[in-house]
């Protein structure tokens, strides 16, 4: 069956491909934008299997919230529907929630929520199109702490199963949108008995990124996907001991040139499970807007630097966090102003990519060959 005619209008707004013609499938609307449709052979592949049940996903199928918690566990460890990059999946997916916005709640689905949001603020957000059909709901991930979810829960013990989930759900989504008086207060005290709460949102976002210079010690085809190679990787962690990092880069590297080669690596991100093998970090790369080609992300002089050596960006300085909180969007906040310029020198906003060396010297790092690309 097609997909909705919401879903339809938000691929359109995505891909910039107003004039399809609405008869068209989703993945012909969205091929002037092929990453959409996945970067790698395997997301290609849970891309089309979200295509074709779209009709079942979420809302459509009458369980929404038996749907809701297999879409939850399904964003558990991975940042969009199919993995670390938008796809059609994630639009489908949002145009079928998004009228029914309020039965997404923390109480009983945090991943989803926080996907919801993240959608919202970097897709439709700032898409006039988008914004006509979409209007932003208001998402607060930290109304409903844990502690309070889980009293709510144990007080329920009298009362059906069914019953206890849709108050305790109903009490969250309340709690969230009009919390009582006295938990106000609660929360006032508590902000004002924590010092470093009014400090967090002085270090510049892109400072808590951990983006290190990484030496590829081996690297080989990942046994249960031909298009993701498994690589283990000198990040120069304390214990020696290089990371398993998860790449789908075979489509375009042949695994000799990857073999003892200079890298750099987001090296803070959550782990995620990739087709079994569990990826501790993200490879960087350029490519252009077309998608036609991605090329590794190298310091300009090899001689200079050495496995650990972090990447800084002037007067943006500070201490990277030890894992990236999901929720708090900090990667997904700054990669779209990672990109490289008409040199292909590797940028934030107007800031070059820097890595000190033992010398003092700044090293600038760059891709091989893509200009004005984007970096991720």
């Amino acid at each position: 069956m097609p997909a909705s005619e919401k879903a339809i209008l938000l691929v359109k707004a995505v891909a910039g491909n107003a004039s399809a013609d609405a008869s068209n499938d989703i993945k012909s609307i969205a091929s002037s934008k092929p990453q959409l449709l996945g970067q790698s052979d395997e997301e290609k592949k849970q891309v089309d299997t979200w295509l074709a049940c779209s009709e079942k996903n979420v809302t459509s199928a009458g369980n929404v919230e038996g749907n809701l918690a297999k879409l939850n566990d399904q964003l558990r460890e991975n940042t969009y529907v199919t993995g670390n990059h938008l796809t059609v999946a994630d639009l489908v997916a949002f145009a079928d929630l998004h009228s029914h916005a309020q039965v997404i709640n923390v109480a009983n689905t945090p991943n989803v929520l926080r996907w919801f949001d993240l959608i919202q603020n970097t897709v439709v957000k700032g898409n006039p199109t988008a914004e006509k059909e979409f209007s932003l709901v208001t998402v607060d991930l930290d109304n409903v702490p844990e502690p309070v979810i889980t009293v709510a829960k144990k007080e329920k013990k009298g009362e059906g199963k069914v019953e206890a989930a849709v108050k305790g759900a109903a009490a969250a989504v309340t709690e969230a949108v009009v919390p009582e008086k006295k938990e106000k207060k609660a929360k006032k005290e508590k902000k004002e008995k924590a010092p470093p709460a009014p400090a967090a949102p002085e270090q510049p976002v892109v400072s808590r990124l951990d983006i290190r210079v990484g030496h590829i010690v081996s690297c080989k085809k990942h046994d249960d996907a031909d298009a993701l190679y498994v690589e283990q990787i000198d990040v120069g962690d304390p214990e020696g001991t290089p990371r398993t990092i998860v790449s789908g880069l075979v489509k375009w590297y042949p695994v000799e040139e990857m073999q003892n080669r200079t890298v750099l690596v987001l090296c803070n991100l959550k782990p995620a499970n990739m087709r079994g093998v569990k990826s501790q970090g993200m490879v960087l790369c350029a490519s252009p807007a077309d998608g036609t080609k991605v090329e590794l992300l190298a310091p300009v002089d090899l001689t200079k630097v050495k496995p650990g050596d972090r990447v800084y960006f002037e007067g943006m300085e500070g201490t990277p966090e030890a894992v990236l909180n999901p929720k708090k969007k900090y990667w997904e906040t700054v990669q779209p102003d990672f990109k490289t310029n008409g040199e292909t020198f590797a940028f934030f906003q107007d800031k070059p990519f820097l890595i000190k060396s033992s010398s003092g010297e700044d090293i600038k790092v760059k891709a091989a060959s893509v200009t004005d690309g984007l970096i991720r």
